[in-house]
């Protein structure tokens, strides 16, 4: 299939002048972008940790007929990833798609066909046709193919690229409706020229640039089919809101930013990954009651609703056309009976750059200048280290020590239920001050899962008390109350 580039070079500069409005900078290459990096880049994040999942090169034939190898492939098939330290939405397959394969019963038969697909000991079409057979669909069989060879094979989504495959100048080839081998091997052709033509451009691009500058142009571009020129497609983007919201200047104005506002921010910023269930919010800003969630939800649409209205920014529409407000906001998915919201990139920057994520630094971190003028205005503190923040850091430590605070031996989750798994605080057992720029955090040696209460405890004099210590003075006043 033959492309134009005269159009791409047309569609390059459309992309170019975007990313330079996103960055404030030239377009370079597609990894000093830091608009692609934050919003395309995480697909690299995805084939790496989906690599490290499947783990194919230790199946072994015992393994075939197990379960080993369909919840490996299931583990790789992952709805959110960690890119540059924050969770981000694995968007390159659909989630349902994910939940429909977990649940289908195994078979011997298809963990033969993954052994034999990523071991390649059958041909790539052999495996793709079987898997039809199976009855995945086209967008599930291709992310399937990209996390085998990122060099070769790319996710699809077949309506958004059939559009984008037009904007190019490139009408008469579908991908919609039409899975199968052929057609995908012309898919993944057509991106290697875009990526060969690309070249011109940044001499790195790889196939994954080429999809992401693709997308970029799907994401912004509307085609108006009634105005053509003699070399392609008119685009059309009056309606297409280009600038991001300015969260900077949106969470340091009272008058659209309430303290309620900010601290539902605060608490969803104190959770791993800064995610979680609307009713853990609530419960961590005491609300009671059977639905904790439900006064969050009021607020997130009150709140999106002053923004869109002061900003003039069209909210998402559901297909029933009412608005979804949280997306302003979160990035979000199903997790079970529970749907999970997590704090986009740029409010996360926002809070930190302005001092109002609610972590309260404890005494050991900050000067006493600093602490004069500390998160002025935050009504909601949670107590955390900073050295704790890395969020790799963090799982690792509750990997191998659990949830369970190791001071009192409270679990959130026995206590609250779904809405309390996985919510603990971590302390780091090395004073901060003691600390260089240069220390290596060991997540089991250095840092312990303990609530909020011990965490508060330990830090209630400048010199942050032991964990044995606390145990005693727990073990003490147990044995006095019994005495009474």
């Amino acid at each position: 299939m033959e492309i134009n580039n005269n159009i791409l070079e047309k569609r390059f500069e459309q992309f170019a002048n975007f990313v330079f409005k996103q960055d404030g900078k030239s377009f370079d290459s597609f990894k000093t972008s830091e608009f692609i990096d934050i919003n395309e880049n995480y697909k690299y994040s995805v084939y790496n940790e989906a690599r490290e999942n499947l783990s194919n090169k230790l199946w072994k034939t015992d393994d075939i007929g197990t379960g080993k190898i369909k919840k490996a492939i299931d583990s790789a098939i992952q709805t959110s990833v960690n890119h540059n330290y924050r969770m981000t939405d694995n968007n390159l397959v659909d989630w349902r798609k994910k939940d429909s394969f977990s649940k289908r019963t195994n078979s011997r038969l298809i963990e033969q066909l993954f052994f034999d697909f990523y071991k390649s000991k059958i041909n790539d079409q052999v495996a793709f046709e079987r898997l039809i057979d199976e009855g995945l669909s086209y967008q599930f069989i291709a992310y399937l193919f990209f996390i085998k060879d990122y060099n070769k094979y790319l996710p699809i989504s077949q309506e958004q690229f059939d559009k984008i495959f037009e904007y190019i100048g490139i009408q008469e080839f579908k991908t919609r409706k039409n899975a199968s081998w052929e057609n995908y091997l012309e898919y993944c052709k057509i991106i290697k020229s875009v990526r060969d033509f690309l070249k011109s451009k940044d001499k790195n691009t790889t196939l994954i640039d080429a999809h992401s500058f693709l997308w970029i142009l799907g994401r912004l571009l509307e085609v108006d089919k009634d105005s053509e020129n003699d070399q392609g497609l008119k685009p059309h983007i009056d309606n297409i809101q280009l600038p991001k919201p300015d969260w900077n200047l949106i969470i340091t104005n009272t008058e659209i930013t309430t303290d309620n506002d900010l601290s539902i921010f605060q608490a969803l910023y104190s959770f791993e990954n800064h995610q979680a269930y609307a009713s853990q919010i609530g419960l961590l800003l005491g609300h009671s009651g059977k639905t904790p969630h439900s006064l969050i939800n009021l607020e997130i649409g009150r709140y999106a609703k002053r923004i869109a209205q002061h900003f003039d920014i069209e909210l998402t529409k559901r297909e029933n056309q009412k608005f979804k407000y949280w997306d302003l906001f979160f990035n979000g998915w199903d997790e079970g009976n529970f749907f999970i919201w997590q704090l986009k990139p740029e409010i996360i920057e926002a809070l930190e750059q302005n001092k109002l994520t609610g972590i309260e630094l404890i005494s050991e971190e900050i000067s006493t200048e600093e602490s004069k003028d500390l998160f002025e205005g935050a009504k909601k503190t949670v107590t955390i280290n900073a050295y704790e923040r890395n969020p790799k850091a963090r799982s690792l430590c509750l990997e191998y020590w659990g949830t369970m605070c190791v001071v009192c031996g409270f679990d959130f989750e026995k206590v609250y239920g779904e809405i309390g798994k996985g919510f603990i605080h971590v302390h780091h057992l090395i004073p901060v001050s003691q600390i260089g720029k240069s220390y290596q955090i060991n997540p089991i040696s250095d840092l312990r899962p303990i609530c909020p209460n011990c965490h508060a405890m330990i830090h209630l004099k400048n010199s942050p008390r032991e964990i044995d210590e606390m145990r005693e003075l727990i073990n003490v006043s147990s044995k006095n109350k019994s005495a009474q």
